[in-house]
């Protein structure tokens, strides 16, 4: 077999496009790739895309999703199996190790600009919206798809970490028969056994206990033998040391994220007893016991069996899921659910039913309709958390990810319910606290309630306890101070964050507080260093571009501007007219009058793709407000009417600074000054830097 390449990306079986096509009716790849353009309401049918896929070359998670939306099927069943990988590795290498090309990838890589350091888990780049979710009653089965969040904006980037289904130490589910006999029965001929423990102290704990557990019915080999034979290899110990059996314990760990495997090894072969996670962050006794426990029984299965075979996830399939969870945690951006999303496609190639991977399927899918505001990523997360709920009800994975998928639904009472229900199943589950933490955050930007501030605060000194070493936990910390009103704290506990782990998330948000504490520079620099850190990204452009606005360098704005409308050209995302409003407003400071209006036309046609909320409504009156002045129909009375008029059917609503800054000038603009005047005063209180912005005296003078 050829050499395997690690690249990015993923293989669709032409054999099953074929076929799922046949089923929709669908008769050719050009007319295949019509529908997508006209589903996604493009200019240009992808076919070029289309053709790569057919050719089974490799291509990116987004282009899966794409056909299969249209296709009316799941993602991952239109993926080659891992045995049909490599069948095909060793009959066209090069078509299996053939990198993506960098203009297929069509997604964008972060929302633009949210709730405001509204969710830490939330985005890299927010506006402050606190929008007033519809609180509805938890339901106790999956609801139907409701109503997709847009993307929000500001010109201020807000925090966001990721909450991942941290699950607790068990067996990885296989719901299609049973992964271990209940009441085995040892076969006789194997008597002594040598436990082969890793360096960790969990893989330890593990040997120690189930050493307790098999010693009544075998001979167990002394530590010391052991330690000394676990530098040799394991297929060589039991001619060594004259045992019958070997067990070794290898922990995979990938962060904060463990995946501890149970091996059985003879001369001639090796094994999987069984696959065990511990996500509970602390392993307790209860735990180890519970694992050893399990072990114990597979080991017996597997005696009492000579075709023993595993019926959980399989060894490569558990390293999938840890690094799954692991790739989310690294931050809330298209790059990262993009790689989860793979890795968490592979799993289900090939185990279609595992609860733990349909869960984690819905999660990720919850995070990409929040990123993209595309309300067939919703539909997938329904798909996935109501499969997954089937299988396995009332599990801490599944309702982990029900919870989240309600968070970015904004049902946040629902979500608090769910969340609540983990923590009484598997009480150490430290994602759960931190998913608390943000629901509880979001009722305190919603109600300015301090009780949902005191919840957040002990939710997150609950998570800080089992995760003391996690780059997000002072990050969280620094977003609660900052709303406090604490911004010098909020720095310290930033830097603390960024001391653990250099993350995009870090830097991203110190950038941030800098430019609301008036210090633009430094926000500048932070961003330049995350572009340096992590490469350039429509999130660093966007952000470079704000703050080379801000320091009135307005060439270099509109080039950053440019770059991130193009690197998210092809996207369905509704993201970016916030881009094109920042881009007019380059424009404009430059006088280049027609440039602008056509990037504020292009803001307002994109925007009304979003659901109208009160942050969207501003925006649009702030463009129309730009168009009628370059066409000189601002002064015309009824013009005036009507953008004064719609401001104050919904100015009592406005909360997110950005959208304040641009009702602000709305008002200037119309005259009444004094408004304006007052709307500064708030405004400079909540962000200073939004207050700076260039010209500002002139338009309230």
């Amino acid at each position: 077999m050829a050499t395997r390449k690690r690249v990015r990306g993923v293989i669709a079986s032409r054999n099953k496009l074929e076929v799922a096509m046949l089923n929709a009716g669908i008769r050719s790849q050009s007319e295949l790739a019509k529908l997508i353009a006209e589903k996604e309401g493009i200019n240009s049918p992808p076919r070029d895309l289309i053709n790569r896929t057919f050719r089974q070359t490799r291509v990116s998670h987004q282009t899966i999703t794409r056909i299969a939306t249209v296709l009316d099927v799941p993602p991952h069943s239109l993926f080659l199996t891992q045995d049909e990988l490599a069948e095909e590795e060793e009959l066209n290498p090069v078509t299996v190790t053939e990198k993506i090309n960098c203009d297929e990838t069509l997604e964008p890589q972060s929302k633009i600009l949210e709730e405001g350091f509204e969710a830490s888990e939330d985005n890299e780049q927010d506006s402050f919206i606190n929008r007033e979710p519809a609180l509805t009653p938890r339901a106790t089965a999956v609801k139907p798809q409701r109503n997709a969040g847009t993307l929000r904006h500001s010109y201020i980037v807000a925090f966001f970490v990721i909450s991942v289904a941290l699950v607790s130490l068990t067996l990885l589910w296989n719901t299609d028969e049973n992964t271990v006999d209940s009441n085995p029965t040892a076969i006789p001929t194997i008597q002594s056994l040598m436990i082969i423990k890793g360096t960790s102290e969990l893989e330890k704990e593990l040997a120690r206990s189930l050493t307790q557990k098999l010693k009544k019915d075998f001979t167990i080999s002394s530590v010391s033998i052991s330690d000394i034979a676990g530098n040799e290899s394991p297929y060589s110990l039991t001619e060594n040391y004259n045992v019958d059996l070997v067990i070794s314990l290898e922990l995979v760990e990938k962060g904060i994220y463990k995946a501890l495997l149970g091996f059985a090894y003879t001369n001639t072969s090796k094994t999987l007893l069984a696959s065990l996670v511990d996500s509970e962050t602390v392993a307790t006794e209860k735990t180890i016991g519970e694992s050893s426990a399990k072990l114990e029984s597979a080991l017996k299965q597997y005696l009492a069996s000579p075709e023993y075979t595993y019926k959980g996830l399989n060894e490569t399939n558990a390293k999938n899921y840890i690094s799954s969870q692991a790739l989310l945690h690294k931050g809330l951006n298209e790059d990262n659910v993009n790689a989860a999303l793979e890795k968490t496609h592979l799993i289900l190639a090939s185990a279609p039913t595992n609860p733990m991977a349909l869960a984690q399927l819905c999660n990720l899918y919850a995070q990409k309709m929040y990123l993209t505001a595309d309300k067939n990523y919703l539909s997938h997360a329904n798909n996935a958390c109501n499969r997954a709920n089937e299988l396995a009800e009332g599990k801490p994975e599944v309702l982990f990810s029900l919870a989240q998928k309600s968070r970015r639904e904004n049902n946040i009472d629902e979500a608090i319910a769910y969340y609540l229900d983990v923590l009484k199943v598997s009480p150490n589950y430290y994602s759960a606290y931190v998913g608390l933490t943000e629901s509880y955050l979001k009722q305190f930007l919603m109600t300015k309630s301090s009780e949902a501030m005191s919840l957040a605060k002990g939710s997150i000194v609950k998570a800080g306890e089992l995760a003391p070493n996690d780059w997000m936990i002072p990050f969280i910390e620094a977003r609660l101070h900052y709303y406090e009103g604490n911004t010098s704290l909020a720095l310290k506990k930033f830097e603390e964050s960024k001391k653990i782990e250099v993350t995009q998330n870090v830097l991203a948000n110190l950038g941030s507080i800098y430019f609301c504490d008036g210090n633009i520079e430094a926000a500048f620099q932070n961003y330049k260093a995350m572009e340096h850190e992590f490469g350039a990204s429509n999130i660093s452009d966007h952000l470079l571009a704000t703050a080379s606005f801000y320091m009135q360098k307005y060439d270099d704005a509109i080039g950053y501007n440019l770059k991130s409308l193009d690197s998210m050209a092809d996207t369905n995302s509704n993201g970016l007219y916030p881009i094109w409003i920042n881009l007019g407003d380059s424009y404009l400071a430059k006088s280049m009058k027609q440039e602008a209006m056509e990037a504020y036309e292009n803001a307002v046609k994109i925007s009304q793709k979003s659901s109208q909320n009160t942050t969207v409504k501003v925006d649009q009156l702030y463009a129309y407000l730009h168009i009628s002045r370059i066409n000189d129909t601002f002064e015309t009375e009824s013009v005036k009417a009507g953008i004064r008029d719609e401001l104050i059917s919904i100015e009592s609503q406005i909360s997110d600074p950005g959208a304040k800054f641009r009702s602000m000038v709305i008002w200037a603009y119309l005259g009444n000054k004094e408004k304006a005047r007052s709307i500064q005063k708030v405004l400079t209180s909540q962000c200073k830097g939004l207050a700076k912005y260039p010209g500002v005296e002139d338009i309230l003078g």
